[in-house]
């Protein structure tokens, strides 16, 4: 009977375990969406699988590598719990409704870029009034706020300026400029090849980041500490408070409005004696000593 009770006690402790067991094994998917940072196809490939063997064995956790060319096929994935986290480009991530930012991946020691409209051309961005600008697709409604909002800080509308014309990558975008497919061209600054002619630079925006998809992303946090760095980013640095959250502000809603710039009025002198005895009533002149003043804010040049 004891026998009995001791088997009966060692299948339900090993029932219990199970299940845990599982769990802890199951495996994870790691995403890689980087058409705009990384230009070459394979290295965005090879990116992925190194960077998931280092995740398996930081986390404990077996994880395969999804490498993604259209953002299409990268936000369906998301969006049917088939990616766990991934790598991708800021400006697709604050598309994305269930992505968590985890840490930026600075590439040549830096986790921000520069955008340019870029063209083979001379010109200005005047003339390309009405002509065809490339630009890597992201979701469709949000592209043009993009350009709009972020690389042009709303002082031009890129919808009512450019024949917006979407392509999959960068290499896409600038081979379409060479065919002749478009007349300019959108692309990181760090990308733009000889001979193309630089018409436009933006601000900083953030780089590459990785993101969370299904609430692990404090264990993902912690795990960063164990995880090597890989070629060609160096190691995942954490995100500055709300950075992210502000730029996915300035891409919905743009930058706030320029406030106009007000001028100092003059000094107003007034002769008290004038009050008091008229005939002493004369034609006054400015004080030309503060003409002589030397202003505190000095050409840069």
């Amino acid at each position: 009977m004891n026998l009995l009770r001791s088997l009966f006690l060692a299948l339900t402790l090993v029932c219990a375990w199970a299940p845990a067991a599982g769990a802890a094994a199951k495996k994870a998917t790691l995403g890689v969406f980087l058409p705009t940072t990384l230009t070459d196809g394979q290295q965005r490939f090879q990116y992925a699988e190194a960077l998931a063997a280092k995740l398996s064995t930081a986390t404990g956790r077996p994880t395969a590598a999804k490498s993604f060319a259209r953002y299409e096929d990268f936000s369906k994935a998301v969006s049917e719990g088939i990616v766990d986290f991934a790598v991708v480009d800021s400006w697709a991530a604050v598309q994305l409704a269930k992505a968590t930012p985890v840490a930026l991946a600075p590439l040549s020691g830096e986790t921000s870029q520069r955008w340019a409209i870029v063209s083979l051309s001379k010109g200005s961005m005047k003339e390309l009034a009405g002509a065809r600008l490339a630009i890597v697709k992201g979701a469709g409604a949000t592209d043009p706020k993009f350009v709009t909002n972020v690389v042009l800080a709303g002082d031009l509308d890129a919808k009512k300026h450019f024949k917006l014309t979407p392509v999959p990558n960068v290499e896409s975008a600038l081979k379409m400029l060479e065919a002749k497919g478009a007349e300019a061209a959108l692309v990181p600054l760090t990308h733009v090849p000889q001979g193309v002619k630089v018409l436009f630079r933006s601000t900083k925006v953030p780089g590459a980041v990785l993101v969370g998809m299904k609430g692990d992303v404090e264990d993902l946090q912690g795990n960063l500490q164990k995880l090597d760095a890989v070629a060609p980013f160096g190691a995942f640095v954490a995100v500055q408070a709300k950075e992210l959250e502000d730029f996915r502000k300035l891409l919905q809603s743009g930058p706030p409005r320029r406030q106009p710039v007000l001028v100092d009025a003059p000094a107003l002198r007034v002769e008290t004696r004038a009050f008091m005895e008229p005939a002493a009533l004369q034609p006054v002149l400015p004080s030309f000593a503060d003409a002589l003043d030397v202003s505190a804010e000095q050409p840069d040049d």
